[in-house]
């Protein structure tokens, strides 16, 4: 069995398959980024680019394309395609670098100070949202565990629905929440994905946060919070869904920041409201990029996540997802 993911995204010319850097960008038509950059009138040209130039406006969301799937069918010039009008666009990046970690269907980066990740990151489509696993017999254990990639969005195959339940992936989690609120957050993902047939790309971290003046700050060293299970109980959990839709735009994020207790609220808009800036400014991780700096070109990478070496052949072939 396998499943066959296929993205646009905005690859540098010139450097197809290459990792693309912080920065700023210039898209491939951009007047502002001429092809040649040996010209002897070096004033001349300066001019005539002040008056061209388009500002791109654009915000570039960092998916973890290259951790996910590696330089797999690495694209070629047939693959390049027409830039989406999208004032949001997705970017091959990473929200920060700290211990990475690829697992069968999900990606995160985990720390070591507090032994949660910082952040986990999947992809729900109509292929991976397919139910092939009966649910596992509760091994007795009354501790309620989180899981940051859920389980149900990860059951097209029994190893990638394992991999949910490893330890990484896990928080300690009030038991309130996880069976309240929380299961209805991950329930909203998966409508959007089935109501819409898209791709939602999801971010979910723990938070370790303090409220002062009824602002909520972050806790830069969250070492000294209570640990249960050797790892920080967080304050506040985030997830960020970012909405790919068939004709390649990608729509504005939806965050949501939930605190790590018995919610007040059912109400889920409640807890909703934020921006991706907030959650980077809550978290210290770094979503996205405004002007990233390359020239870069709308192309389409498709890959197969397989449940066994021996899957050659994908039983499904479909453009679902779009990387900037």
């Amino acid at each position: 069995d396998c499943r066959i993911l296929t993205s646009r995204f905005f690859l540098p010319e010139g450097r197809s398959g290459a990792r693309l850097p912080a920065g700023s960008q210039a898209t491939r038509n951009d007047p502002g980024a001429p092809d040649d950059q040996s010209s002897t009138d070096d004033s001349a040209s300066e001019s005539k680019e002040a008056e061209n130039h388009t500002v791109d406006e654009s915000i570039y969301i960092c998916i973890p394309v290259t951790e996910m799937f590696g330089n797999e069918d690495t694209p070629t010039e047939d693959d390049y395609v027409e830039n989406v009008g999208s004032p949001y666009k997705l970017i091959d990046g990473l929200p920060s670098a700290m211990d990475i970690r690829k697992r069968k269907s999900y990606a995160m980066s985990f720390s070591n100070t507090t032994n949660n990740a910082e952040w986990v990151y999947e992809i729900l489509n109509r292929e991976t949202l397919v139910d092939n696993c009966k649910k596992l017999k509760s091994f007795g254990n009354d501790y309620q565990k989180g899981h940051l990639a859920a389980a149900a969005n990860h059951r097209w195959c029994r190893e990638a629905n394992h991999d949910t339940n490893l330890f990484s992936n896990i928080i300690p989690q009030h038991k309130k929440l996880n069976q309240g609120m929380w299961k209805k957050l991950e329930n909203h993902c998966r409508k959007i994905q089935k109501k819409g047939n898209c791709n939602v790309h999801v971010y979910t971290g723990p938070l370790y946060l303090t409220e002062t003046n009824d602002e909520l700050i972050r806790v830069h060293n969250p070492i000294n919070i209570n640990r249960l299970g050797g790892k920080v109980i967080p304050t506040h959990l985030f997830k960020v869904m970012i909405v790919e839709n068939e004709d390649g735009t990608v729509g504005e994020p939806e965050c949501y920041v939930i605190p790590n207790k018995e919610p007040k609220s059912k109400n889920l808009d409640d807890y909703s409201g934020y921006t991706i800036e907030d959650i980077e400014k809550f978290s210290g991780l770094t979503f996205i990029q405004r002007h990233p700096n390359a020239n870069l070109r709308d192309c389409i990478k498709m890959v197969t996540l397989n449940t066994s070496i021996f899957a050659k052949t994908p039983i499904y072939h479909k453009k679902v997802f779009t990387l900037a």
